[in-house]
């Protein structure tokens, strides 16, 4: 949220606040943060819902099952 509080401060694309070069990656968070925005404007709309659990792990064991499981 703070990338989205810091474009409309400053008018700028939040794909400028994170120095996002590669156009369609631009578009695409760009898009995003404008879904998000229209979100929490709705009327009684849900706060959003952040996975901000630290952890703490030391290796990539999940990313490589995961990586199996579509492999299949």
């Amino acid at each position: 949220m703070s990338t989205i509080a810091i474009a409309k401060q400053f008018n700028k694309r939040p794909s400028e606040i994170i120095g996002l070069d590669n156009l369609y990656e631009a578009f695409c968070f760009d898009e995003a943060c404008l879904y998000i925005i229209n979100e929490i404007s709705k009327e009684n709309s849900k706060t959003p819902k952040w996975n901000n659990e630290n952890t703490n792990r030391t290796n990539n064991k999940d990313l490589i099952n995961e990586l199996l499981k579509a492999k299949k």
